[in-house]
């Protein structure tokens, strides 16, 4: 899988299927957002790397973003708005989409790092 697909079919997966993340999955989404802000100015290979290495734990999260990826492959319309999700963009709305998604599930209220 191409990095960006990967993050791009990660980010859809966070944003509309909630539903996938076990209540392990949602724990453990802290220690997946500081693994990421320690990526956030490197390249695309290593976030999705560590995407990858996260969501391998986790069987609906990983088959998941396995079949949203293939939509993507599939369907992978030139979308303007998409282009724009430069490296920065992307890890900040990540970041941000996985903060809600904890904050959500578990209740609570964790400070937005922005």
């Amino acid at each position: 899988m191409e990095p960006d697909k990967l993050i791009q079919a990660f980010t859809q997966v966070v944003r509309e299927q909630d539903y996938v993340f076990s209540p392990e999955a949602i724990t453990a989404i802290p220690e997946l957002q500081k693994n990421l802000a320690e990526l956030e100015t490197q390249t695309p290979d290593l976030v999705a790397e560590v995407l990858r290495l996260w969501y391998i734990e986790y069987e609906d999260v990983r088959d998941a973003v396995l079949i949203q990826e293939r939509e993507i492959t599939r369907v992978r319309k030139s979308q303007p708005e998409n282009q724009e999700n430069i490296q920065e963009n992307r890890y900040r709305v990540l970041e941000e989409d996985l903060a809600k998604l904890h904050n959500n599930k578990t209740g609570t209220n964790q400070p937005n790092k922005s």
